[in-house]
């Protein structure tokens, strides 16, 4: 049998899930946007890969106190693995494909407010 889906809903669709794994379309929403960031989350139990399929993207990180910002490539496949920090920012052209754990939810998913908010720019995508 073959299922076939495509995204629907803005921000994280979920369009997949068995009892291994789960997958979701990714677009632009409040919760996926540039601008000022007061908060990232960390998933303790799974690692979290990206592709970008359309559009723009950035993946910003913490580790140790230190920001990284990634600008994702178009068909380039990216981990985040489990127990890092970080936040999606997408443009609102832009779709992704994600996969994780199925039994990834708010139980096992730490969310950190910043002290000082950041300020995810799309301008490095110019």
């Amino acid at each position: 049998m073959l299922e076939k889906r495509n995204a629907e809903n803005a921000g994280f669709d979920l369009i997949f899930k068995n009892d291994a794994f789960k997958c979701a379309f990714i677009t632009h929403s409040p919760l996926y946007s540039y601008g000022e960031i007061s908060e990232m989350k960390r998933h303790n139990k799974t690692d979290e890969v990206f592709v970008l399929l359309e559009g723009a993207a950035t993946m910003l990180t913490l580790k140790d106190g230190v920001f990284m910002e990634e600008v994702l490539s178009r068909g380039t496949a990216y981990n985040v693995v489990a127990g890092t920090w970080h936040y999606l920012g997408v443009s609102e052209d832009a779709k992704l494909f994600v996969t994780e754990r199925h039994d990834t939810d708010a139980t096992n998913t730490d969310v950190m407010k910043l002290e000082i908010s950041y300020n995810l720019s799309q301008d490095k995508l110019k």
